[in-house]
């Protein structure tokens, strides 16, 4: 019998939603959420940007790989309890041809950032940005 004698955790994540207007890079990113120049938060939200963009996916392509069979984003988006409004505002910005990610953050991330933005809830909508993480895996 094996006992583990050091800290155990359970892991979790919050799922994001993500859409710039322009290409996704850290200079669109960060100026959609305000950071504008170097500051002492430049370095948190640098890291954000880190996690989001190592965690996101097409959100399509999400859905296409994922273990279940979704006709369209609504159904998706159902299943995994966003509300009728956030479903409503991906469907626009796909019918505009933005790009619109999916993914998750995780209590376990490899930054600060991570961990941190993962036990919160945030929105951002506006023409350059939408980054919407209210929904939460606690």
């Amino acid at each position: 019998m094996k006992i583990k004698q050091d800290f155990v955790t359970n892991s979790s994540s919050t799922s994001f939603i993500i859409s710039t207007k322009d290409d996704f890079n850290k200079e669109h990113f960060l100026k959609g959420i305000g950071i504008e120049r170097p500051s002492a938060m430049s370095q948190i939200f640098e890291e954000l940007y880190e996690a989001v963009n190592h965690n996101k996916q097409d959100i399509n392509k999400y859905m296409r790989e994922s273990r279940t069979s979704y006709s369209n984003v609504a159904e998706f988006l159902k299943e995994e309890h966003y509300d009728e409004e956030t479903i409503k505002i991906v469907e626009k910005l796909l019918a505009e041809n933005r790009k619109v990610y999916y993914g998750k953050l995780h209590s376990d991330g490899d930054s600060a950032a991570e961990v941190y933005f993962c036990m919160e809830s945030f929105l951002i909508c506006d023409d350059n940005l939408y980054f919407n993480g209210k929904i939460g895996g606690w």
